[in-house]
């Protein structure tokens, strides 16, 4: 029974994120090049969990930690699901990177973009994130987005909560910034 059930809810899950990827959700055009931030063209290397990965460029490789969103950690419920998720949206893959600056680790953050096919679809890694529900908004870090970037953030994350989509799915789930203050 409990097979029947998870099938389902696999099933059911595929169907509302075909829908939103035809409504458009998380479907950004990248900031041109040239402005302020410049896109840097990437290839992923290695995805080391939901919110942080090794990319290449042509001679250096960089730590990037995906801006203004937090996945759980690797032992903590859900956290294995959100790198696995990463890893099937862009593991080895080109992206582009919208830097923003970097963190007290050394790891530059930023936006990261993939681009759908030929045609000009872009998907915003971090949003999409959000959306499946591997990954909680961090407001004490995005007020350097513009306001537009926060509120599709702040939607995605509240229609993920409300159809319980990925680990809102899970009973009483714990912000990573609150788990790791618990150990």
């Amino acid at each position: 029974m409990e097979i029947g059930v998870l099938i389902i809810f696999v099933v059911v899950l595929a169907v509302i994120v075909i829908l939103l990827l035809k409504a458009g959700a998380s479907r950004t055009a990248p900031p041109p090049e040239g402005r302020a931030t410049e896109l840097q063209r990437v290839k992923v290397r290695r995805v080391i969990d939901g919110d942080t990965v090794i990319v290449f460029d042509s001679w250096n490789e960089s730590r990037i930690r995906l801006d203004a969103i937090d996945c759980p950690e690797g032992e903590q419920p859900w956290g294995s699901t959100a790198k696995a998720g990463l890893i099937k949206l862009i593991g080895g893959r080109h992206v582009h990177i919208e830097t923003h600056g970097v963190d007290k680790h050394g790891r530059k953050v930023a936006t990261i973009y993939l681009q759908q096919g030929r045609g000009s679809e872009w998907v915003n890694v971090n949003e999409r994130m959000v959306m499946l529900g591997h990954a909680w908004v961090m407001r004490k870090y995005y007020n350097h987005l513009p306001r537009n970037r926060q509120r599709q953030l702040n939607k995605l994350e509240s229609w993920a909560k409300s159809k319980r989509v990925g680990l809102w799915s899970t009973d009483d789930p714990v912000p990573p910034w609150q788990w790791r203050n618990q150990g």
